[in-house]
């Protein structure tokens, strides 16, 4: 487990922001690799016509000859997937929702009989070559320059261009519509969370201009906290017209801030993540932690691992669910001065 935390807490830093052989229809498939491997006619036909797709990385291009019927989604992008109704036969595991029962996917695909990939440290290429994939979708792979060249030996493997965790869930999700030849259905998706985003920003306007703090801790004294406004973790706040608060900006130092500082953490909302119980239990008992005025008048959101991964990593399904979270406590902000 303490591996699994250092982890979450190096993800977390590395991007200044935590985590398919698939079938194309709205079945799954097994962790033997099998399963539904079709979709419906007309989604089909209209895939179909758009192949072969080729898509360029920071690695290299990828060229995808015809429509993948089973695709490997290593970083998330079951999420967009399932806005297509999707079902990955694998997925990039999430140590803290081991069963896969992710809330924002209910209703929408199954994973219970997709493999669950371990992406937490070395990857099982012997795994992923036996599920007989014919795409994989790594674009927010952290450790995908490790693995490009022999995931590329055993299916097209469509990366980021940039560096994971850099881009936006727009692009993110755009990318994983052309590799399956979906992308007019996605950019619908998209639409439709920019929407509801939206609508949480004309419902609490007195967010925009606010401060936020965004940070996880992860073991006794170790706290990693998102001081670079141009990641992907502070996307949505950025939607919704916020910006980081100054002490972040000018306190934290490669992503680590000391326990003697955190009052730099105040902020209208203060986010803070946490790899275990017993570590909030710690840190509510830390009097320079209750004494930040932020926390005092109730505008701190104090979660679980599971849901810090969440926000770490904004996709095009989480987002609604994670607004579902915030709003009560961004409601709080607007209403204070």
């Amino acid at each position: 487990m303490r591996k699994r935390l250092k982890l979450l807490a190096a993800v977390f830093m590395a991007v200044a922001a935590l985590v398919v052989a698939a079938g194309c229809g709205s079945g799954g498939g097994g962790d033997d690799g099998g399963g539904d491997d079709g979709g419906t006619a007309a989604s089909a036909s209209a895939a179909t016509s758009v192949f072969p797709v080729t898509l360029k990385n920071k690695f290299g291009t990828t060229v995808i000859k015809s429509q993948p019927k089973r695709v490997i989604a290593l970083s998330y992008e079951e999420d967009t997937l399932a806005t297509l109704g999707l079902t990955p036969i694998a997925y990039g595991k999430n140590e803290y929702k081991p069963d896969g029962v992710f809330p924002w996917l209910a209703g929408k695909i199954d994973l219970s009989k997709s493999a669950a990939l371990d992406t937490s440290g070395d990857l099982n290429l012997e795994q992923i070559a036996a599920l007989r994939p014919d795409l994989i979708l790594a674009t927010n792979f952290y450790s995908l320059a490790d693995y490009y060249d022999r995931l590329s030996k055993i299916a097209p493997t469509v990366g980021y261009t940039d560096d994971a965790g850099i881009a936006t869930w727009q692009e993110n999700s755009t990318i994983v519509g052309k590799a399956v030849g979906r992308d007019a259905d996605v950019q619908k998706a998209i639409a439709a969370t920019t929407k509801i985003i939206q609508g949480v920003k004309g419902d609490l306007p007195g967010l925009v201009g606010r401060t936020f703090s965004y940070s996880f801790y992860y073991e006794p004294g170790g706290l990693a906290v998102i001081d670079d406004p141009k990641t992907v973790s502070v996307q949505l706040y950025g939607e919704l017209g916020m910006k980081l608060a100054p002490g972040v900006t000018t306190s934290v130092v490669d992503r680590s801030l000391s326990m003697e500082k955190l009052g730099a953490l105040d902020a209208d909302f203060m986010l803070i993540g946490y790899a275990t119980p017993a570590l909030k239990t710690e840190m509510n008992a830390n009097k320079l932690f209750t004494e930040i005025p932020a926390v005092k008048a109730g505008r701190v959101l104090q979660v679980d691992a599971f849901t810090a991964g969440a926000v770490n990593n904004p996709t095009i399904l989480n987002i609604p669910w994670q607004l579902d979270q915030l709003k009560p406590t961004l409601t709080k902000v607007t209403a204070t001065g």
